[in-house]
């Protein structure tokens, strides 16, 4: 047994990203049981991928930190996968033994002071995006990579998830998060606020009549004006769903989903329409049409996480009014 072990104590959606790697050794390597340490921003959603033989929490205290790392003292694995660049996962690199010993990260300097400690280390400003890294590991272990490492998510597992209605026609996602509001997110980055509660009912209306399909708007954790505005206006139906009828079709509203119970909107939909973050990469993921909402300063950061995206369409933030009529004119 080929014993491959990650670092990925981040986010959900650098999860995803790596996912694409975590699936190609699993369909080259037969032998492979590959374990993945996680955060607890992750750990959940982790434990649900087919992939995953093991998901281990990464501890948040010292002493537990240091029971973990002695757990693991000299212990050997076939590979040592560090993709989340963390101070904390370098050591647990030092203290185990491996055939094969990767780092990725931002940093020259890592790159530099730890070269001769790993088999190869991949700097970020190298790779003309995330992807290629991956690709460039696998040929490096002698793995193949197919188109189908693409589709990471399990159809029947997130069809089975439960939603308030079961039933909805072919319709458009829009996930309006923190992300659209200018004091919840990143300061630094373009405002696309909508001006106010009436303007963005009205954009959602243009959606619909533009699409002539059906539109479900999902929520994130925060409440905010706009979310009590639509809660206002539209019709409650039962636990977190409200519906408003439109001039031609219907107009959900799914507050405070949780993220599984989002991951089957994705699938069910026809186009997601998203700031991006890892709601994106599960379209990705999932091969929808995305409609990413990127800010410009960030431009290459995203297009390096975004390469491998099938059908994906980038708008840049600029106000709410050009925000909105780029999106119209993917639909």
């Amino acid at each position: 047994m080929n014993k491959y072990i990650f670092f990925r104590t981040d986010r959900i959606g650098d999860f995803l990203m790596s996912s694409i790697l975590f699936k190609s050794i699993k369909s080259s390597d037969r032998s492979s049981r590959i374990i993945i340490i996680a955060s607890k921003k992750n750990f959940e959603y982790i434990k649900n991928a087919d992939f995953v033989d093991e998901v281990i929490l990464f501890p948040d205290n010292f002493i537990k930190k240091f029971l973990f790392y002695l757990k693991f003292f000299l212990k050997r694995f076939y590979l040592v996968g560090i993709l989340d660049g963390k101070k904390r996962s370098i050591y647990f690199s030092l203290i185990v033994r491996s055939k094969y010993k990767f780092l990725f990260t931002y940093k020259k300097f890592y790159s530099l002071v730890l070269k001769f400690l790993f088999t190869k280390i991949f700097l970020d400003e190298n790779c003309k995006s995330k992807f290629d890294e991956i690709k460039n590991l696998l040929k490096f272990i002698g793995n193949s990579f197919s188109d189908k490492d693409l589709d990471t998510i399990n159809y029947n597992r997130v069809n089975n998830y439960t939603l308030s209605i079961s039933k909805l026609n072919k319709f458009i996602l829009l996930h309006f998060d923190e992300k659209w509001i200018f004091n919840d997110y990143i300061n630094s980055y373009k405002s696309i606020e909508p001006l106010n509660e009436k303007i963005l009912l009205e954009f959602l209306e243009k959606i619909v009549s533009n699409s002539g399909l059906d539109l479900v708007v999902s929520t994130g954790s925060k409440q905010n004006k706009y979310i009590d505005f639509i809660k206002s206006e539209f019709s409650y139906l039962n636990k977190n769903l409200y519906v408003y009828k439109s001039i031609n079709n219907k107009i959900y509203l799914y507050d405070n989903l949780s993220f599984t119970q989002l991951e089957k909107l994705i699938l069910k939909s026809d186009t997601l329409i998203t700031c991006h973050g890892a709601p994106s990469h599960v379209g990705a993921a999932l091969n929808k049409k995305i409609i990413d909402i990127i800010d410009w300063s960030e431009n290459e950061f995203f297009l390096k996480w975004t390469a491998h995206f099938r059908n994906h369409n980038l708008v840049y933030r600029d106000g709410f009014i050009n925000v909105s009529k780029k999106i119209l004119s993917f639909l």
